[in-house]
């Protein structure tokens, strides 16, 4: 996209420092002199990335440009910074936190299983019982099993929460 001051014609100069002016020379072999015209060239077909405070960021093929915003100087150039070889290591991780949350989540539902048979005796025991004081104590046991069936749901909520997040934390990495 361009501004308005690019479609009529003016280029925007942008000035290297003297540490870009070195940076370029030592990294990339570009002649003390002619950094200005280099860089300009680059920033004519450079994509915009990021902003980081008073800093933005801009990448010309496998080069990145980091511009002073306000006064449109550049701070440094260097090599872009890809991540592509991370992908495989940050999958395997992503496999292996759903692997681990599953065992653990499964294991938790099993007791939740238990939980509901024990509350399943219970209500059996409750309508067979006679006594209005055996009824009452079991209907209590029964209270109490419920709210632990209900803490354990909550368990299982946030086990997968977390694991959620953690997935998302590492997709963002991989990004």
């Amino acid at each position: 996209m361009k501004t308005a001051l690019e479609v009529a014609g003016f280029k925007r100069k942008y000035t290297p420092t003297r540490h870009t002016i070195d940076r370029a020379r030592l990294r990339f072999g570009i002649p003390s002199e002619s950094v200005t015209e280099w860089i300009n060239g680059l920033m004519s077909e450079a994509k915009y990335v990021a902003a980081n405070g008073k800093r933005s960021i801009y990448e010309a093929g496998d080069i990145q440009i980091i511009v002073d915003s306000t006064t449109q100087a550049v701070i440094t150039v260097h090599h872009a910074l890809r991540t592509d070889f991370l992908r495989p290591a940050l999958e395997r991780e992503i496999r292996k936190i759903k692997r681990e949350s599953t065992r653990k989540i499964r294991a938790t539902e099993r007791q939740l299983a238990g939980q509901y048979r024990r509350l399943g005796e219970q209500f059996v025991n409750f309508s067979n019982a006679r006594n209005p004081q055996t009824r009452a104590l079991i209907g209590e046991r029964i209270e109490q099993t419920e709210n632990t069936i209900e803490g354990v749901k909550r368990g299982i909520e946030r086990m997968k929460d977390d694991m959620q997040a953690k997935i998302k934390a590492i997709e963002l990495i991989a990004e």
